[in-house]
């Protein structure tokens, strides 16, 4: 299979989709697994542990990437991580109990309501709010840029949990909650959210796909072809990311949230 055409096209998605959410902060599950089920005609068991490989090669070389820019917040990231792995564990248990359509709505809507600031009004990060109290962060780039902002960590330690809760239930990355989250609430500029993000998602991914593993749901003829395309694909992001202004990042965010937002409504109908 190394040189089929079925090998490179799954390469080519890899490096396509990895780009995309590398730059934006999607883990970009939303759009593998549908398109690994439908254009590849795989379980969506299979294809959620399939996609998971390929999202946790993305996702580590975005952060590697991102790391080298000095633009991942560690500290805050693995603070940020502790939580929401516990919270995707316990999202994971209670899932059966709740009504999957009507969380569905509530969440699209949720989404729907995130993507309009971004995509209408998004903010300069000359103008990003900064609290008056809080955990005082200062980070200097590879290029020597200097990244200043107040970190609530109580709420953000909150957010966290919520994130990796909702992220379990909804089956989406948690990247694509946290990057409007760490932005619109809690005062991180673009480009450092959308860095720290890939960071506390390997982690993530990283859980998810071992999970999966053990239980036999992944297919590796098509995760790896998908995983070396997420490798590049981390790495292209990272580029571009680093050469667009936040502006244009949030606005694609928003873009992305409509579209995750559109793809849980269409699971209803």
């Amino acid at each position: 299979m190394v040189f089929s055409i079925e090998f490179v096209a799954l390469l080519l998605i890899g490096v396509a989709i990895g780009a995309f959410g590398v730059l934006v902060g999607a883990a970009g599950g939303f759009l593998t697994v549908p398109l690994l089920i439908s254009g590849f005609v795989l379980e969506p068991r299979i294809a959620v542990g399939t996609s998971l490989l390929f999202m946790f090669s993305s996702t580590l070389s975005g952060s590697i990437a991102y790391s080298r820019q000095g633009r991942v917040d560690f500290r805050i990231g693995l603070l940020f991580a502790t939580l929401t792995i516990p919270g995707s564990i316990l999202g994971a248990h209670i899932t059966g109990y709740f009504e999957p359509n009507l969380f569905k709505i509530l969440f699209a809507t949720i989404l729907l309501l995130a993507s309009i600031f971004p995509v209408v009004k998004p903010i300069e990060e000359s103008v990003i709010p900064k609290l008056r109290n809080g955990y005082v962060r200062t980070l200097t780039d590879r290029y020597r840029k200097n990244w200043e902002y107040v970190v609530d960590l109580p709420r953000g330690l909150l957010f966290s949990l919520a994130i990796g809760f909702a992220s379990s239930i909804f089956g989406i990355g948690g990247g694509l909650i946290y990057v409007p989250v760490m932005i619109f609430l809690l005062g991180f500029p673009t480009h450092i959210s959308v860095a720290t993000s890939r960071f506390i998602v390997t982690f993530i991914t990283l859980a998810g796909f071992l999970s999966h593993a053990s239980l036999g749901n992944v297919q590796y003829d098509f995760a790896i072809p998908m995983a070396l395309g997420g490798v590049i694909g981390g790495q292209v992001g990272a580029m571009i990311s680093r050469k667009t202004r936040g502006t244009i990042i949030q606005r694609l965010l928003g873009l992305t949230l409509i579209l995750v937002a559109a793809k849980l409504i269409l699971e209803i109908v």
